[in-house]
């Protein structure tokens, strides 16, 4: 049997390896010229990498962890030196103040309840899902710096939203897929733990190249998908592709770009209306050294307010320029994004000398990369429902339509968001396609 994929990033790379080891004859339908889809790394001249999407794996994502090992690949750990800084309510301290801790292990408590594969079945999932985060934070946080730095951090930097864009329900299911706050918050012990030596770019073409030989087509876009009872075929600029089954393993933002012949049930397609992605800014500051360092700080940082919400050291090991990247998140990067070139960097820089210090004023070079203006992928982190969305257009996100398969990070039940999640996404979906057409 045919299997077309569409999408080369790491669900859809995930789910051609399965498939092929299944029997199937694949072709994989990758719209850029490239593979590795939400993730990319540059090389600065003095070969210092700069990952500019997806960069880390931690602990519990075995398969990532697998799969760097079987394509001859290392991880090295985040730098982790010195103190963190948090900037609240306009002054620095090292560590939040404990009301932070009791409202994000609130949210921790009440993610307990909810089943990743299932999150509408919830107890509580109708008041959950009418409420966005925001809303539970004035309600439930002790003061309003604490529900900002919340909302912030848990909205930001989880999802890149802000938090009255999002349902409650929807942090709390992402909670409970990547296995809780410490783990998706925390560096050491953490979801950025650990870096892949070259980049996971570098892991993408090797996943690729392992695949047999014409699997892969990069610039093909999918613009159009039609089936019938007994075969589907997917359309690209340049041809036809007939086909057993489609995996379609991107965002549901762009797979609802696609045109289905005959069209989608109402509520699948209602779906990807539904779950646009987040809005994120990463921009990385270089230095030609990490001088936060010999103050004693670890180039962590969190903010209350402001545009960025955090920072880290990305340097890497082998380079001595120092790397500190920084994000924005939500409305804080679309204001950001709306700024010409000049106007923003010097933003950002104020930003960072509030955060670490006068030195952060003069770097080398400032580099960023905007995953919205990006033709094929739109945003980032991921995709989210919209407050009210997950009861009635939940179950759409992983069933099948006809021969039409669905992959990608937002339907992964585990660690969803995330490199990993991407992977097991696809391997199920790959999966589903093999029992059903071996039936």
């Amino acid at each position: 049997m045919r299997v077309v994929v569409v999408g080369g990033g790491f669900s859809g790379l995930a789910a051609a390896a399965v498939l092929c080891r299944g029997g199937a004859r694949v072709l994989v339908l990758e719209a850029r010229e490239r593979v590795g889809g939400r993730v990319a790394t540059r090389r600065l001249d003095d070969g210092t990498a700069l990952d500019l999407g997806a960069q880390w794996i931690g602990p519990t994502q075995e398969r990532m962890a697998a799969l760097v090992a079987e394509h001859g690949l290392t991880t090295f750990p985040s730098a982790a030196y010195g103190r963190p800084v948090v900037r609240w309510d306009g002054r620095l301290r090292e560590t939040p103040p404990e009301s932070v801790r009791q409202t994000v292990n609130l949210l921790d408590d009440f993610a307990a309840e909810v089943d990743p594969a299932a999150p509408w079945r919830a107890a509580r999932a109708d008041e959950w899902d009418r409420l966005t985060l925001g809303g539970w934070l004035a309600t439930v946080a002790p003061d309003p710096v604490t529900a900002r730095y919340v909302g912030r951090l848990i909205a930001g930097g989880l999802l890149a939203a802000d938090p009255d864009e999002v349902s409650l329900l929807q942090v709390l299911f992402y909670l409970r897929s990547g296995g809780g706050s410490g783990l998706l918050l925390g560096m050491a012990g953490g979801a950025q733990q650990d870096r892949i030596v070259g980049g996971p770019a570098l892991l993408a073409e090797r996943m690729a190249a392992a695949l047999p030989p014409g699997t892969v087509r990069s610039g093909a876009p999918v613009r159009a998908i039609h089936q019938d009872g007994h075969t589907v075929v997917a359309y690209t600029d340049d041809g036809a592709y007939p086909a057993g089954a489609v995996v379609v393993a991107v965002a549901p933002a762009l797979a609802g770009r696609i045109a289905y012949s005959p069209a989608l049930p109402a509520l699948r397609d209602a779906l990807t209306q539904r779950m646009p992605m987040g809005s994120a800014l990463k921009l990385h500051a270089v230095y030609p050294t990490p001088f936060w360092r010999a103050d004693g700080c670890s180039g962590v940082t969190t903010s209350t307010d402001g545009p960025l919400t955090e920072t880290v050291d990305n340097s890497t090991p082998g380079s001595t320029r120092g790397v500190l990247t920084a994000f924005s998140y939500g409305r804080q990067a679309r204001e950001l994004r709306r700024l010409s070139p000049d106007p923003r960097r010097a933003a950002v820089l104020a930003a960072l000398v509030g955060l670490v210090g006068p030195a952060a004023a003069e770097p080398d070079d400032l580099v960023e990369y905007d995953w919205s203006a990006d033709e094929w992928t739109r945003g980032c982190f991921c995709g989210a429902l919209t407050p009210g969305s997950w009861r009635d257009h939940g179950p759409e996100l992983r069933r099948p339509v006809g021969r039409v398969y669905w992959a990608g990070t937002e339907t992964a039940t585990r660690w969803a968001g995330y490199l990993e999640g991407a992977v097991l996404a696809g391997e199920r979906a790959a999966a589903e396609v093999l029992a059903h057409y071996a039936a």
